[in-house]
Parts: C-alpha cells; structure tokens; sequence
C-alpha cells in the first residue's frame, strides 16, 4: 500500500500527458487542482507541486469489470461527459453557477453539450493526475479514501468535513437539471 500512495502522491501530469501515459491496466488515480479553482473546496496540499489533492477513483470497480485506468481516466474523466464521470458530476455541481454553465436531465443531471467541452477544457487547464497501478484497485480504495482524505470523494468519506458541501452541491444541481433552470 506504501507504494500506491506514494505514487499517487508523485508529482502529477497535465491533462495532455495523462492522455497518452495512462496505462491499459487496473489501478488507482488521483486528482490534483490549483488552490481556489473550486469554491469552497480546500484538500490536502502536494507535497512538492502548488496542489490540492481533490478526488481519488479507481478502474475497474470490481472483478467483474473490464475497466482499465486507461479507459476510466481518459475515456470516463478526460474524455467523457457528466453522464460518465462522478468526477466530472462534482466538478459541475461546484462550478456550474459560477462558470453560466447549463445542465439537462437524462436518467441523471448532465452538461449541455457546449458545457461539457468547457468542463474538458477547465479541466485542462486546472486539473493535473497522479496513478498507481493495482491488480484489485477496489480492495485499497476505502483505505486510500480514508487515508488520503480527498474532498470530492463521497463514497466511504461522510466523515470529512466537506462531504455535506459536496453533497449539497450536487442535490442543488441535480434540481437544477430536472426544474430545466
């Protein structure tokens, strides 16, 4: 377990880099953003980088599944939508108000499709990724969770002090989505 958090705890890469250095393989990931990119939102600082530790995720979520980092942080995260990403769900729910951005409902809130490409590209320029590969991701992840203390995450995280904020966010903005405002 050492080794997985000291990977995710590794200087991180920007969006660019992720997109063709995530390998096809199980793992953990994490988010690092700039101080004050997300209202509200402070996480554990990096230790050699002006970073805050944001969100931590993993690929696949369980034995059945054929999901690779690769496919999650690229093809979910970076490449994906709202409808895709929890990841991309909190960023909108902290960010939509303040950024104008526009969202819709489906089996879920999601982004227009203009918003979702200015999502992608706040992401780019605020976000950067750390990874670790793990052969069973989904039996670290609570520990990691617990240990690494990011704020976005909800699962396995209602004691950190931000969860009802996170929480909040994301129950106003799944309103929003479904009253069309």
């Amino acid at each position: 377990m050492d080794s997985v958090v000291a990977a995710l705890r590794s200087l991180p890469v920007s969006l660019d880099e992720a997109r063709t250095g995530v390998p096809s393989a199980p793992g953990v990931y994490a988010w690092w953003g700039r101080f004050g990119a997300l209202p509200g939102i402070s996480g554990p600082r990096h230790d050699a980088a002006d970073l805050q530790l944001l969100y931590v995720g993993i690929a696949p979520n369980g034995a059945e599944s054929k999901a690779t980092l690769r496919s999650r942080v690229v093809g979910d995260h970076i490449r994906g939508t709202t409808g895709s990403s929890t990841l991309r769900r909190s960023l909108a729910a902290l960010l939509s108000e303040q950024q104008g951005w526009q969202s819709r409902w489906t089996t879920r809130p999601v982004l227009v499709n203009a918003d979702e490409l200015r999502l992608s590209e706040w992401m780019g320029e605020n976000l950067r990724l750390t990874w670790a590969e793990h052969p069973e991701p989904w039996t670290v992840e609570a520990q990691l969770i617990a240990e690494l203390e990011p704020p976005l995450n909800q699962a396995d995280n209602a004691a950190h002090p931000l969860h009802g904020f996170v929480r909040d966010a994301r129950t106003r903005w799944r309103e929003a989505a479904r009253s069309g405002r």
